[in-house]
């Protein structure tokens, strides 16, 4: 009976590897199509709306903001209606960036939209892959997997900035022991998105003091200098635009801020619990620091108190999660599958329990995008906050038969050997 089991169990674990990786490549067939259905004329639609108009108007100098329009629908929404951009059926896209992103868009929009466009998107792929290749990558099977993650296709479909902000990570991990690149590389990243304020925090912890004054005073240079290009027209009606952005979106974004506010949490509470929620994970990168590979883990760990205290995260943000990734295993792992899956299961659920039809601000279908992210987020700050040796233990004392034992265990680092 021993040895029948014993032959039957490689056809079971054949079989458990062909129904994985055919789950894996009907959910990313599935988002990829209905994304492509769903975006249609609006490909590229947030750099466009977002970047390409605002750089037309930095050239001409012009704001590029809208204030009054956030203004009327923030009251909109406050009065009981349903305002543009409160739900997925009417979306909106216009310039929110900050004064930085503006200015460095804008040599691409003197171009006609379609080569603006093409340069954006070539650009944000080579960052995605030097980024993860600066963070000490260099399986293949890694970097393909990356671009074939839901969020940067997603991201890159769209437009979105987030490979620019891994590539600024990058940088600064890379050489992080000087003073000026990885100053450079976090005021700029945190200029032109603000939310990876974090990375600031993690120079301070690790005691890198003047890199992070540095940093300050390139961000705040920097920042001056790009609002001069339009005269400082908006620059004291920004910060309410940002809230009022917020606001109106964070009810269907896949952050705790959004899940909070599903849960029927005010706007405001929600707010103080994310940002409280972030200083926490920045607290445990401080006690990490001081621990085995305390850099590197401190480092992703600042990453995810970015995600984490944003009120407002898109699936294509969640490009960031590779980067605690690579920090950690920087040959493909179990650990690769965490960005991976939460997409796929979302697609898969639809299958499963069809969408719902989205009438108000508060749809059921962020609630099924969400959760995955948040999952996602919490199965990364464990890894972080466990050592190569623990992990190993851990998945030792759990390992069923199945896909996971065919992927590679986490490599352990040696930190002169890798990433340096």
């Amino acid at each position: 009976m021993k040895d029948v089991t014993a032959r039957r169990r490689p056809l079971v674990r054949l079989a458990w590897i062909a129904l994985s990786l055919l789950l894996l490549t009907a959910g990313e067939v599935l988002l990829i199509g209905g994304t492509l259905t769903h975006v249609g004329s609006r490909l590229l639609y947030d750099f466009r709306g977002g970047l390409y108009d605002a750089g037309q108007a930095v050239l001409h100098g012009r704001s590029p903001y809208q204030p009054g329009f956030l203004a009327h629908q923030a009251a909109i929404m406050r009065a009981g209606g349903i305002a543009v951009g409160e739900t997925a059926a009417r979306p909106f896209s216009i310039p929110v960036y900050p004064a930085l992103a503006n200015a460095l868009v804008a040599p691409l929009s003197l171009l006609p939209f379609w080569a603006a466009g093409l340069l954006f998107s070539l650009a944000a792929a080579a960052a995605m892959v030097t980024g993860i290749w600066l963070l000490g990558v260099r399986d293949r099977r890694c970097l393909i997997l990356t671009l074939v993650s839901w969020p940067f296709t997603f991201g890159l479909l769209l437009g979105a900035v987030g490979p620019f902000l891994v590539l600024g990570a990058g940088v600064a991990w890379r050489w992080r022991e000087r003073l000026w690149t990885p100053a450079l590389a976090i005021a700029t990243i945190v200029a032109v998105k603000v939310f990876p304020w974090t990375l600031g925090v993690w120079l301070l912890i690790t005691r890198r003091y003047r890199a992070a004054a540095v940093a300050g005073l390139i961000g705040l240079a920097l920042t001056l200098a790009a609002w001069a290009l339009i005269g400082f027209q908006d620059l004291t009606q920004y910060p309410r635009m940002l809230s009022e952005v917020s606001s109106l979106q964070e009810n269907r974004a896949v952050s705790l801020a959004g899940l909070l506010v599903l849960a029927g949490v005010g706007t405001g509470a929600a707010n103080v619990v994310v940002i409280a929620a972030g200083l926490a994970i920045l607290v445990a990168a401080r006690r990490v620091a001081a621990g085995p590979d305390g850099d590197r883990r401190a480092f992703g760990l600042a990453v995810l108190a970015a995600l984490t205290a944003t009120p407002i995260v898109w699936e294509h943000y969640m490009v960031l999660l590779f980067v605690p990734i690579a920090l950690i295993s920087p040959r493909l792992s179990r650990l690769w599958l965490i960005p991976i899956l939460p997409g796929i299961v979302t697609a898969l659920s639809y299958l499963v329990i069809p969408g719902a039809a989205d009438v108000g601000a508060f749809s059921a279908d962020t609630l099924r995008t969400t959760l995955p992210w948040l999952t996602a987020e919490l199965v990364t700050a464990v890894a972080l906050c466990t050592t190569a040796e623990q992990r190993s233990a851990m998945w030792a004392r759990r390992s069923r038969r199945g896909f996971r034992e065919h992927l590679p265990r986490t490599p352990r680092l040696d930190a002169d050997r890798v990433g340096s």
